[in-house]
């Protein structure tokens, strides 16, 4: 018969203990309270209904090869205004813009658009078609390099008469990425959610930068997407005149399948021209969720198209049809800079004049 030595509680405590702190610090999200990845965020009913749908995805044993989540870039990801930081690049950075040549390319694609019933070419739309005549011929990686030092400029230093009322920030643009937006993506990575962006702007100018800014990777970018081909001389791929794929409106859709061939269970965006991804989404076989990033915060942020049910006093369009939708369905939350977010940016750039007196 075989001795044993007796086993005090003791040491099974302390062995256990050893055991959880392995698990917790190898990156176990469970050993955290959900809470935890979402800091920036107020304890609100918006961070507790994305919490809940994410546990229930998780109850519900969502296959992991379904969990997919898309977001929007400018004004979702990080700031949009007063212009596209595509526009600033392509004003500053590019020379002069052949209006003839955009002209042209313009009213190509709107008949394209056209033929499906779609709308007018959105702006971001336009400044994709706007760099398209300009950097003919770079190569994709001479492009990259471009757009990407563009972003260690100053914010307020690339102010124009056309600013408006929208104050400028005194800080990188690489600087201005939504801290608390940034962290929803890590929180759904972090429950094997695997997040693309879905961007109306380029998709060369988003992926020199997304894996810095919000450590999404260039091959799970999508956006508008400019002609390439292969130049064979020296193994590089050249842009060419002309748009491949318009990826706003209806086109986020018919990007979203065609680049990841299936429906996503979360979408997130802030403005009308990611209404068409978010019924896409919302359609789904099962639950989704849609979250809508409101601009309503003018002292650390800007404010607009924040109220639902207003128009343009001169097409009478709304202003905000995804934010209109969302006050009639449970499922599409909106969040609120003002309310839901503890802080926006991370480094909390000033800026002068402030926006609201």
């Amino acid at each position: 018969m075989m001795n044993f030595k007796p086993i005090y509680r003791k040491n099974c405590l302390f062995f256990l203990s050893l055991l959880v702190a392995f698990f917790c610090l190898g990156g176990t999200v469970g050993c955290l309270p959900a809470y935890a990845a979402l800091d920036s965020w107020n304890e609100t009913s918006t961070k507790q209904e994305i919490m809940d749908f994410v546990n229930k995805v998780i109850d519900d044993e969502i296959p992991v090869k379904d969990r997919i989540a898309v977001f929007d870039n400018d004004g979702t990801l990080w700031a949009e205004r007063p212009h596209y930081f595509q526009e600033d690049f392509i004003k500053n950075r590019l020379p002069d813009v052949p209006t003839n040549k955009v002209s042209k390319l313009l009213k190509m694609t709107q008949k394209e658009i056209d033929k499906t019933g779609g709308h007018p070419i959105s702006e971001e739309g336009k400044i994709s078609l706007s760099e398209i005549p300009i950097t003919l011929g770079l190569t994709t990686d001479e492009y990259d390099t471009l757009a990407r030092s563009f972003l260690d400029n100053i914010h307020s230093d690339m102010a124009s008469e056309d600013d408006g009322d929208f104050q400028r920030f005194d800080t990188e643009y690489i600087n201005l990425t939504y801290k608390p937006v940034i962290e929803l993506v890590n929180y759904l990575k972090e429950n094997d959610f695997k997040v693309y962006i879905c961007s109306g702007g380029g998709i060369y100018f988003v992926r020199s930068f997304s894996d810095e800014a919000y450590g999404i990777p260039t091959e799970e970018v999508i956006g508008s997407a400019i002609k390439t081909v292969y130049d064979d001389s020296n193994n590089t791929v050249v842009r060419q005149l002309g748009l491949a794929h318009y990826d706003d409106q209806e086109g986020k859709p018919v990007g979203i399948e065609l680049f990841i061939g299936k429906r996503p269970l979360v979408a997130v965006g802030n403005s009308g021209g990611d209404f068409e991804m978010f019924k896409y989404t919302d359609s789904g076989v099962g639950n989704s969720l849609i979250v809508l990033i409101n601009h309503d915060d003018c002292e650390r942020e800007y404010e607009y198209n924040n109220v639902p049910g207003e128009t343009d006093p001169i097409t009478q369009e709304p202003l905000n049809e995804s934010l209109d939708y969302a006050q009639t369905h449970a499922n599409w939350i909106v969040a609120s800079m003002k309310d839901d977010f503890k802080t926006i940016f991370e480094s909390n750039p000033s800026r002068t004049p402030p926006m609201c007196n």
